[in-house]
């Protein structure tokens, strides 16, 4: 009989965290922290693909960092991108491992059915369970953070703010086969209640620590 194979998955389902929120509500942090907290993969879109579309964008002649006023990132960089996500998420729950996925989201927030599809495209083992995590924090607070951190990406937000936050900073998730939980972000988040929701899930505990 051969021996157990220690790199087997384990026997249930991980579940997958996806962290969403405007430019500037901390998103990044509470996915940071929720995946420590959980043990899980940390998959960031910018970590993975931000470099690659950037030296794309520059092959053709556009600036590099001009992303979502530019037809070409929208159309065809951007899918991309979050195809790539969405199969690197695969193959990591193809070993047993739980994921929490940081991305904005901002053009699919709309569609019912994007997260369910996309899933299903990439291959997601059957039964995933997925926890949306809707980041939040309020305008002044959003803004401000745009500001301190003065990346060349948001200065286009600041220039034209009210159509920003409007367009963006209220945006609701219609996303259908998703638990959804809202982490207010204006101070330091309490993610208690995500983690107490991530040892609901599936068949076994997952591991937390503080």
């Amino acid at each position: 009989m051969p021996a157990p194979d220690p790199l087997a998955p384990t026997p249930w389902t991980p579940p997958v965290f996806v962290a969403i929120g405007p430019a500037g509500s901390g998103k990044s942090h509470v996915a940071r922290e929720l995946a420590r907290r959980l043990r899980a993969v940390y998959l960031d879109k910018d970590s993975l693909a931000g470099d690659l579309v950037d030296a794309a964008l520059e092959l053709v002649g556009r600036r590099a960092g001009g992303r979502e006023d530019d037809p070409t990132y929208t159309e065809r960089l951007m899918p991309a991108e979050y195809k790539a996500l969405f199969a690197t998420a695969a193959d990591n729950l193809k070993l047993g491992l739980p994921i929490v996925l940081d991305a904005p989201f901002a053009a699919y927030l709309g569609n019912p059915d994007f997260l369910t599809v996309s899933a299903d495209q990439a291959s997601w083992p059957a039964g995933t369970p997925v926890v949306v995590v809707e980041v939040r924090a309020s305008a002044e607070t959003v803004r401000t953070r745009l500001t301190q951190r003065g990346l060349p990406r948001d200065r286009a937000k600041l220039a034209d703010w009210p159509a920003f936050w409007q367009r963006l900073g209220t945006q609701n998730c219609a996303w259908s086969g998703a638990r959804h939980i809202v982490v207010d972000n204006d101070a330091e988040p309490d993610l208690d209640a995500v983690v107490r929701l991530a040892s609901d899930i599936g068949q076994a505990p997952l591991p937390a620590f503080h």
